[in-house]
């Protein structure tokens, strides 16, 4: 039986683009690297910070580049105009076309990763008497305390995965490819909505998984009107094992839960 680090692929959207691109060295140098001991390839993804306006022929034809064995550049915008492309369409393409692994999962690069809780989230989803095309943090949020773990599958119109973190099948990635539509300027910059909208279409069911937050203190989404409070991944009882918008606290939080000793 393949272990998940054979079977998964992880790619951290990032940008060359200061002052965001502190978010990809902030998880370069603490989260990401205990992945890739743990055996899994790890790849940060960032765009062309030269592309502007409109890509060459000779960009559209050679689309991606190894920056070194851990970083890949794709021919595309490194600003939020590039998103479909550096965080779905072209992923999906390098892993169809260049590799053999069954899921892809998605991190951004302002996300924090605990690397055993990611680990036991992955076997126990894989191994599970369903097979998986489509995991992650469903938005909207289903209305169920966050501080609980907790997984479903779901399937509602509306309903996707957050752009923090997902996973996607090959059986997935190539229905999106091959059945996406970009319909207005602004699609460019939500694909995670794309992504829901796109497989949600096809039948698709979305594994919610909690262990995935969407927000966190420093930036929160939802509204809290009964004070419940968001969960902290750095907590060492917690059951998170990605959140959202921990950039700037990726240190505080190794050292917090002593990780990497």
């Amino acid at each position: 039986m393949k272990t998940p680090q054979q079977r998964v692929v992880i790619m951290v959207t990032g940008t060359t683009i200061e002052p965001w691109s502190s978010n990809l060295k902030e998880s370069e140098r603490t989260w990401i690297p205990l992945l890739r001991k743990m055996g899994y390839k790890v790849i940060s993804v960032v765009g062309n910070p030269q592309i502007t306006h409109k890509k060459s022929q000779q960009q559209l034809d050679n689309w991606f580049s190894f920056i070194d064995e851990n970083t890949i550049k794709f021919e595309t915008f490194d600003n939020k105009v590039g998103i479909f492309d550096k965080s779905i369409y072209l992923p999906a393409k390098w892993v169809l076309e260049h590799t053999d692994y069954e899921y892809y999962f998605k991190i951004d690069s302002d996300s924090f990763v605990h690397p055993q809780r990611f680990h036991r989230m992955l076997s126990e989803n894989l191994y599970s008497e369903h097979y998986i095309h489509y995991m992650g943090c469903c938005i909207p949020w289903l209305g169920n305390n966050p501080h609980i773990f907790e997984r479903m599958f779901t399937k509602k119109p509306g309903h996707y995965a957050s752009g923090a973190a997902y996973m996607l099948s090959r059986h997935s990635l190539k229905l999106f490819v091959d059945k996406v539509k970009i319909e207005e300027p602004i699609h460019f910059q939500v694909e995670d909505w794309l992504v829901g909208r796109t497989l949600f279409k096809e039948g698709i069911l979305l594994l919610h998984d909690s262990r995935i937050m969407f927000e966190s203190k420093f930036k929160k989404l939802i509204a809290d009107y009964d004070g419940i409070g968001t969960p902290y991944i750095g907590h060492k009882e917690s059951h998170l094992a990605i959140q959202h918008y921990m950039n700037n606290h990726m240190d505080e939080l190794m050292e917090k839960l002593e990780l990497g000793k």
